[in-house]
């Protein structure tokens, strides 16, 4: 029998992925700082003229940050075991981790104010009550048990990622092998109509409107379209997604001029996210990227603070400084937000970082305890 010599073609699929996306961190940053302009706008009465017309969208950019999560959470866990080897305890410990501690901070802090400000006479639009404290500290907050936004209030978003982890932890448990693009089509599909007719039943436009009022469905369709995100991008080679990322961003800037933008967003919002993924390794040392990536890394800590530090500079600077009003808007956002990012260092280093590092250790340290109790045995 004579020896046949076969040759394999080579593999047209794109090389995978790297582990660390960190031009996915650096827009974290950006949509951190869409959402603060956002909230600047609309509490400072800005004018929708020159840059100011993107900040009216900016609302929506919250749900950057959800398509960003499916992405992230399905790079990482997603091709793991499932069943009981999944880890679920270890996977919900690592995600409370990383955003209880500065939540529960922001909880106290902004409890403090009201209950103080309460104390000594000063007019509050609703009073806090045991329940807004339950609520906030279960992160149930984004499920309509409230009758509006409470204790930093934008950490509804927080609660409504907590039902996202919870959701594909559990579905990773009780699945015999990772889903694949089919289930999270369908989920994609299904989850769109059910958070659409929810948000049509509570007077909104769609489902990228809610926050407090089941915010927690708005994440759903956001997520699994993050997850089919990933799923693509190991298909897509580097100079196609230089395409797609160039008409994103093209995208991207005729969109966010309407302030009443919402669907059109979400496959823009992907195709941003598949580009600087494939990207990543090449643009990650190009100049001012490692900038952009530490104040990505800290956009949470800018997240959880902005809305705090946004009203106290507004009602203690128009006390303190007559002068108050006839500086520019723009003016004012650049120091406010340089002061944001201040805020933010410190926490995420004080409060963020060392706290999560602490708990993942205590998880560590009981796995080795349990570990070794069984070898013991």
């Amino acid at each position: 029998m004579s020896d046949v010599s076969v040759v394999s073609a080579p593999s047209s699929r794109p090389a995978p992925l790297a582990s660390e996306l960190e031009l996915l961190t650096a827009i974290r940053f950006f949509a951190a700082f869409w959402v603060f302009a956002f909230h600047f706008w609309s509490w400072f009465g800005v004018p929708s003229v020159g840059i100011w017309r993107a900040a009216g969208s900016g609302a929506r950019d919250v749900d950057l940050f959800f398509v960003l999560s499916g992405f992230v959470i399905f790079h990482v866990y997603g091709q793991r075991a499932t069943g009981r080897a999944f880890g679920f305890g270890q996977f919900m410990w690592r995600r409370i981790a990383r955003v209880y501690p500065l939540h529960m901070a922001m909880m106290l802090v902004w409890l403090v104010m009201l209950l103080g400000l309460a104390a000594f006479g000063f007019a509050l639009g609703r009073q806090v009550n045991l329940w807004d404290v339950i609520a906030t500290a279960l992160l149930i907050q984004s499920w309509h048990v409230t009758d509006g936004l409470i204790l930093n209030g934008v950490a509804w978003s927080v609660s409504a990622e907590m039902t996202a982890y919870l959701a594909f932890g559990v579905l990773m448990v009780f699945c015999r092998e990772p889903p694949g693009w089919r289930f999270w089509l369908v989920a994609l599909v299904v989850s769109s109509a059910v958070a659409h007719a929810v948000a049509r039943s509570q007077g909104y436009a769609g489902f990228m409107h809610p926050t407090w009022q089941f915010g927690g469905l708005r994440i759903l369709p956001s997520f699994a379209l993050g997850v089919l995100t990933r799923l693509a991008a190991d298909h897509v080679g580097t100079r196609p997604a230089a395409w797609i990322g160039l008409a994103a961003l093209a995208g991207l800037f005729f969109a966010v001029q309407d302030p009443n933008a919402d669907y059109v967003l979400l496959p823009l919002f992907a195709a941003l996210i598949l580009a600087a993924a494939r990207l990543s390794p090449l643009l990650a040392r190009a100049p001012g990227v490692g900038v952009l990536v530490y104040l990505g890394e800290i956009s949470y800590s800018t997240y959880m603070v902005h809305a705090l530090i946004l009203l106290l500079y507004a009602n203690i600077g128009q006390r303190l400084f007559g002068f108050w009003d006839s500086i520019p808007k723009t003016i004012h956002a650049s120091v406010v937000f340089a002061i944001i990012i201040a805020a933010s260092a410190f926490s995420y280093h004080v409060i963020e970082q060392p706290a999560r590092r602490w708990l993942n250790r205590q998880w560590t340290r009981r796995f080795a305890a349990g570990s070794a109790g069984e070898a013991a045995r």
